[in-house]
């Protein structure tokens, strides 16, 4: 428990008296603050001073929809329109290898929320008219980063996007949210307010309305999802440019408008050193350009590497590029770590927290991208399973209605990063595809993924 030398160490909080003092703690035993080992700097009742939480992050966590990851100049396209993510990029760290563990929106929300792949966690499609995945038996959703959050005293709020159901799942002190779907106009297209700068606005009132207390807010945008569309002032940065469709990349400029506002509001009020920042995507865009997609839904690294960027001013080194695979698993417990909260058991990704600090950018444990394609393969989705090392990504495929038919691929992305030469039929690379299967064999049983064990196996016992 915090004596009065320990409250005075966090930076000058004033206790009046005795009993205002056992009041505070026991408030803040009660929130669950001092559980997560924060302190924090408190104000005697009827002070003046502000009551503010110096050593407690905050998380501003933003999610866009559909983002891929080259549609960002800092990952190295001159004719995308992005200084304020690039300028993001330059206070935190970008991370180059990057993937979301399904690429479609409901099963990498649900990762991204509880740490736990597709498979484990249930939610292996879209959701549409339901009240909140959340009771549903069916989908283990918690637990979860935002709830345990809030049960630790964070303030929380989510703003956009959701599509885990159609109502607040109770773990949301600020609500509002939508599950899809809803125009990206309030009304008539380029005629009326864009939802984008709609919820910004909402974002910067929650900022300001709650910088005196330790909060989590989640803004999730839904462009560039189709239908691409953006203010026409966006238009501008790609007028005789040959990037198609314009309105995409335009979409993508006003998400990055968007997320500089956020990022002055925190400047402005003084929580820029105070405050986690993530930015990311659900999954990326193929254009249609792949077999089984005609957005998503693949592993292919136009649909499953995305971008993410991550700052926290005085905490995490800044202008770093970060080179080794990370999978969409391991946000949770890096926020839940950062926010001096316990990882539980059942998460399966691993906080990226201390080797960051670290600087330990070295390859480890193997990327695995789960996927249900669209029906392209003899009129027919499949299912996906691949697993991405340093050098090699190896796709395996089985065709929902022909079983038999395998389409497997093998790409060495040092070599071929447009994963355009397939090499699983050759005979040169028949012991890389073994190597790789056997370490999905051994993924697939460590998280009980019997899909993942199935498919390696096939592989192994089918012709090369």
């Amino acid at each position: 428990m915090f004596n009065k030398a320990e409250l005075k160490r966090t930076g000058g909080g004033v206790i009046s008296t005795r009993r205002t003092f056992l009041n505070h703690i026991s408030a803040l035993l009660f929130s669950g603050a001092i559980l997560s080992g924060f302190p924090l700097l408190i104000c005697a009742k009827g002070s003046t001073e502000v009551a503010l939480q110096t050593d407690r992050p905050n998380v501003l966590f933003i999610l866009t929809d559909q983002f891929r990851y080259d549609a960002l100049a800092a990952n190295g396209n001159a004719n995308v329109h992005t200084p304020e993510l690039d300028r993001l990029a330059k206070k935190g760290i970008r991370f180059e290898n990057y993937y979301c563990a399904q690429a479609v929106c409901t099963p990498s929300r649900a990762t991204l929320l509880t740490g736990r792949y597709p498979h484990s966690h249930g939610l292996q499609d879209n959701v549409y008219d339901i009240k909140s995945a959340f009771d549903l038996p069916q989908y283990k959703l918690r637990p979860n980063f935002p709830e345990l959050l809030k049960q630790a005293g964070y303030r929380t709020g989510y703003i956009g996007k959701w599509h885990l159901g159609d109502e607040n799942p109770d773990f949301f002190d600020y609500w509002k949210g939508f599950n899809s779907l809803l125009p990206h106009w309030l009304g008539k297209p380029h005629e009326s307010a864009y939802r984008p700068d709609v919820n910004t606005e909402s974002a910067l009132k929650f900022l300001a309305e709650n910088r005196s207390r330790a909060f989590l807010l989640f803004v999730s945008y839904y462009p560039p999802h189709t239908p691409f569309t953006a203010p026409k002032r966006f238009h501008q940065y790609y007028e005789g440019k040959q990037l198609e469709p314009m309105e995409y990349y335009a979409a993508v400029s006003n998400i990055d408008w968007n997320v500089g506002r956020l990022i002055d509001q925190l400047d402005k009020l003084a929580l820029d050193r105070q405050t986690l920042v993530i930015f990311t995507t659900e999954h990326g865009e193929t254009f249609g350009q792949r077999p089984g997609s005609r957005h998503k839904r693949v592993s292919y690294d136009e649909s499953a590497r995305i971008p993410l960027l991550m700052s926290f001013l005085g905490r995490l080194p800044e202008g770093v590029v970060w080179r080794s695979g990370v999978s969409s698993v391991d946000l949770m417990p890096t926020i839940l770590e950062v926010a001096g909260l316990e990882t539980p058991g059942e998460v399966e990704g691993k906080s990226l927290y201390q080797r960051l600090l670290r600087g330990e950018d070295e390859w480890g444990d193997p990327i695995v991208i789960q996927n249900i394609t669209q029906a392209s393969f003899d009129a027919s989705e499949a299912i996906e399973r691949a697993i991405r090392t340093e050098r090699w990504k190896l796709i395996l495929k089985q065709i929902v209605k022909r079983p038999q038919e395998r389409v497997n691929e093998l790409y060495n992305m040092k070599d071929d990063p447009s994963e355009s030469v397939n090499l699983f039929g050759s005979i040169d690379h028949r012991e890389i595809v073994k190597e790789l299967a056997e370490q999905l064999i051994a993924w697939g049983k460590r998280f009980n993924d019997p899909v993942s064990v199935a498919l390696a196996k096939e592989c192994l016992e089918g012709p090369h």
